[in-house]
């Protein structure tokens, strides 16, 4: 089997006032918000190899705020850039396609910004699609959707990994800022957890998903232990080690 090269990525956004506000007035029934008024704060991405003998390997964890940045297009277009570079490695979201792509196709619209390969549509194209939305996946033909949250409960991920996932509020703070971003790269660690066990049921006979949990913290941590969620990854680490020790020594 050929290593299997992901990028995963996510990304937090918000209601634009202005935006909904300008909608309103053209449609006045409209009473929620619709995905074409929210504008992208944060991006977050990360790359995870997968060889054939069921190895885990974790390159760059990177991320980008308005705060940092300037701005919506500033963000965009970094983490546009940082795909660019990885033109052979399948992107990977989680309801990518009902949310974070359309933002950042409407975004580059605004801007004027190319869209990387793996996110253009290209009808009629032959091999395989450059971009993989592991919900859409999971759901297959079926009309119920999976949260992330729930897909992560069932493959073990502990509930304080998970505690903050459902909602992010626009960040007032420096400090919220910095947290926000910090969640943003969680999804993606969590998303890649998922897409890990979805690649254990589909006939990766070398992987396992307990080893291939560790490999991925364990190589996430090189880069990222000081983080917030540095010291949870770091308590499931050791959990994983203890589990897969009693299990060995239970096999022997």
């Amino acid at each position: 089997m050929a290593r299997l090269k992901y990028t995963f990525i996510d990304t937090e956004s918000w209601w634009d006032r202005d935006l909904h506000r300008a909608y309103q007035h053209l449609d006045p029934a409209t009473e929620h918000r619709r995905i074409g008024c929210r504008r992208i704060g944060v991006a977050a991405a990360l790359d995870v190899e997968i060889d054939d003998e069921g190895r885990i390997s974790v390159g760059a964890v990177a991320s980008w705020t308005a705060l940092d940045l300037g701005g919506e297009r500033e963000v965009v277009s970094r983490l546009f850039d940082h795909l660019r570079q990885r033109e052979d490695r399948i992107v990977v979201t989680y309801g990518g396609i009902a949310t974070d792509v359309q933002i950042l196709t409407l975004a580059a619209m605004q801007y004027g910004l190319r869209l990387p390969p793996h996110l253009l549509d290209l009808p009629g194209r032959k091999g395989p699609r450059w971009h993989l939305d592991l919900a859409l996946m999971l759901k297959g033909g079926g009309r119920t959707f999976h949260h992330l949250s729930e897909v992560a409960l069932r493959i073990g991920i502990p509930l304080k990994l998970l505690e903050d996932k459902k909602w992010v509020d626009a960040p007032a703070s420096a400090g919220a800022w910095d947290q926000v971003r910090a969640h943003c790269e969680k999804d993606c660690i969590v998303t890649a957890s998922a897409m890990i066990a979805w690649r254990c049921v589909q006939g990766h006979d070398a992987l396992r998903l307990e080893p291939a949990l560790l490999g991925l913290f364990a190589g996430v941590l090189r880069s990222r232990s000081e983080e917030s969620y540095g010291g949870l990854l770091q308590a499931y680490q050791v959990s994983l080690e203890q589990r897969i020790s009693s299990a060995w020594a239970e096999a022997a």
